[in-house]
C-alpha cells in the first residue's frame, strides 16, 4: 500500500515537472515572440526614419534649360519637363526658350559671360564656334550610365565628339530628300527621275506647259552638287577638321550640274525664280503650292512645311528615290544631326542634367511627350517607344532612307555662316550669268581656301 502511494506521488511530481515545463516553455517561446516583434517594430521605425532623413537631404537643385523652335516644340518640351519634375521633387526647371532669331547670338553671350545654362539644345556647327579644341561643352564621356549612351552608336556619338569629347548628343538625324509632288507628275503621266540623267527626259514633258520637275534654292543647289561630286570622285568636299578636300576642278563639274538644270528646263532659271520672288521660300510661292514646280531637294525635318499648303489643294507629296551615278565611288547622300543636347561645362550638377537627358531621350514616356518635335529619334529606346505608337509620314520615311545610304557627307565646318554666303554668291553669280562654271568654280575654290585658314586660326 505504502508503495503505492509513493509511486503515485512520483507520478504526480512528474506530471507536475512536465506541466511546469511546458508551461515556461510556452511563456519563454512568447517572449521570444514578443521581443522579435518588437525588434522587428524598432528596425520598421528605424528605416522609416532613415528613409525620411535621405528625403530631407536630397539636394534641392534648379536647372536652366534653354532651346530654340516654334510652338510644338515649346509645348511638348514644357510637358516633358513636367513630368520629369513630378517624378523628381528635388529638382526644378527653368525652361529659356525662344524662337530661331537671335539665339546663337544670345548663347554667344551666356558662354562668354559664364552665365550659360545648365542645359542646352545646340547646332552642329556651334561645336566650330563654341568648342574647337573639345573644351567649350561638358565632356559627356563622363556621364555615360546617366545618359544612357549605350542608346547611340559610336557613329552618331562621333557627330557630338570633338577631340575625343563628346560635346553633344545628337537629338535626332536629318538627311537632303528628293519630293516630288504626285499629283502633278500624274498629270504628265511620267515617274518621278531615279536616275540623274531622268531629270532632262522629265524636264522636256513639263517645260511644254510651263511647268518645272524641280526647284532649288542658292544653298540647296550646291548641296545638291556636293551629292553628285562625291559620287563622281569619292571625296568629301570640307572634311570634319576644316579641310578642304574638293579641287577646283572637283567644284567646276558641281557648277556645271547647276548650269545643265538651268539650261535644260529641270530648274527654272535664277532670273526667272527672282522674278517670282527670289527671298521667299520655296513652300510659299505660288508656283510650289499650284504644283508648277514638282520637286524640292530639303531636309527631311523640314518637309512637312512642303506638304502642308500641297494637302490644301489635295495635292500629294511623296519621297523619290536617291538617283546613283553606275560607277558611283560613294553613296553620297547628305546626313547631319538636326541638333544636339550640350551641357554647361560649368554646371554644378552634371549628375543630375544628364538624368533630365536621359529621360527625355531614352525613356519611353519622355520620348512620347517630345514626339518628333525635334526631328525622328535617333536614340534606340526613344525611336523603338515612337514606333511602337505607329511611327510613319515623309520625315520618319526619308530619314530611314538617307541613314541606309549615307555618304561620307561633309564635317560641321560646311555650314559656317562665312561659308554658306560664299556658296550662295558663287551660285547667284552663275545663275546672273555674271560668271561662267570655270570663273564661278575658280571663284569659289579661293574664296572656301581663304575663309577656312582664317576660321581655323580664330
Amino acid at each position: 500500500m505504502k508503495r503505492r502511494i509513493s509511486l503515485l506521488l512520483v507520478f504526480v511530481l512528474v506530471i507536475s515537472a512536465f506541466l511546469t515545463a511546458c508551461r515556461g516553455s510556452e511563456e519563454t517561446a512568447d517572449k521570444t515572440e514578443d521581443t522579435n516583434d518588437k525588434e522587428e517594430e524598432i528596425k520598421e521605425e528605424e528605416k522609416e526614419e532613415e528613409e525620411k532623413e535621405e528625403e530631407e537631404e536630397k539636394e534641392e537643385i534648379t536647372l536652366r534649360f534653354s532651346w530654340w523652335g516654334g510652338d510644338a516644340r515649346h509645348e511638348a518640351t514644357l510637358a516633358a519637363i513636367e513630368r520629369y519634375e513630378e517624378l523628381n521633387d528635388n529638382i526644378s526647371i527653368k525652361a529659356e526658350y525662344s524662337g530661331w532669331d537671335g539665339h546663337q547670338e544670345k548663347i554667344t553671350t551666356q558662354l562668354s559671360g559664364g552665365t550659360a545654362p545648365d542645359i542646352m539644345q545646340i547646332n552642329w556647327n556651334w561645336l566650330t564656334i563654341f568648342s574647337k579644341d573639345g573644351e567649350g561643352f561638358y565632356d559627356l564621356n563622363n556621364l555615360s550610365s546617366e545618359l544612357g549612351l549605350d542608346n547611340f552608336s559610336d557613329e552618331i556619338l562621333n557627330f557630338g565628339t570633338v577631340n575625343g569629347k563628346l560635346n553633344g548628343i545628337p537629338i535626332s538625324l536629318t538627311g537632303r530628300c528628293l519630293y516630288y509632288n504626285k499629283t502633278t507628275y500624274d498629270k504628265f503621266g511620267v515617274e518621278p527621275p531615279k536616275t540623274w540623267d531622268d531629270f532632262y527626259t522629265v524636264a522636256e514633258k513639263f517645260n511644254e506647259e510651263g511647268y518645272y520637275p524641280f526647284d532649288l534654292d542658292s544653298y540647296s543647289a550646291w548641296i545638291l552638287a556636293i551629292v553628285y561630286m562625291e559620287q563622281q570622285t569619292g571625296k568629301q568636299f570640307i572634311d570634319d577638321e576644316g579641310n578642304l578636300v574638293f579641287t577646283e576642278e572637283d567644284i567646276k563639274g558641281g557648277l556645271q550640274l547647276y548650269k545643265d538644270f538651268m539650261d535644260n528646263g529641270v530648274i527654272p532659271g535664277a532670273k526667272e525664280r527672282a522674278g517670282e520672288g527670289g527671298d521667299i521660300p520655296l513652300h510659299e510661292l505660288p508656283n510650289w503650292i499650284e504644283g508648277k514646280y514638282a520637286g524640292v531637294f530639303e531636309w527631311t525635318s523640314s518637309v512637312g512645311k512642303y506638304a502642308q499648303p500641297l494637302e490644301e489643294k489635295d495635292q500629294e507629296l511623296i519621297l523619290g528615290e536617291l538617283p546613283m551615278l553606275p560607277d558611283a565611288k560613294s553613296k553620297g547622300w547628305v546626313v547631319k544631326p538636326s541638333m544636339l543636347f550640350a551641357i554647361n561645362k560649368d554646371t554644378e550638377h552634371p549628375e543630375a542634367a544628364a538624368d533630365v537627358l536621359n529621360f527625355l531621350l531614352n525613356d519611353p514616356e519622355g520620348a512620347k511627350l517630345l514626339g518628333t518635335t525635334r526631328g525622328v529619334p535617333i536614340s534606340k529606346s526613344g525611336l523603338k517607344a515612337l514606333e511602337e505608337e505607329g511611327l510613319e509620314g515623309l520625315e520618319y520615311e526619308g530619314t530611314k532612307l538617307v541613314l541606309d545610304n549615307m555618304g561620307l557627307g561633309f564635317g560641321p565646318y560646311f555650314e559656317h555662316t562665312r561659308l554658306k554666303d560664299i556658296y550662295q554668291e558663287t551660285i547667284d553669280k552663275l545663275g546672273f550669268g555674271e560668271l561662267d562654271v570655270d570663273a564661278a568654280a575658280k571663284f569659289m575654290y579661293e574664296s572656301v581656301a581663304e575663309a577656312l585658314e582664317e576660321i581655323l586660326e580664330e
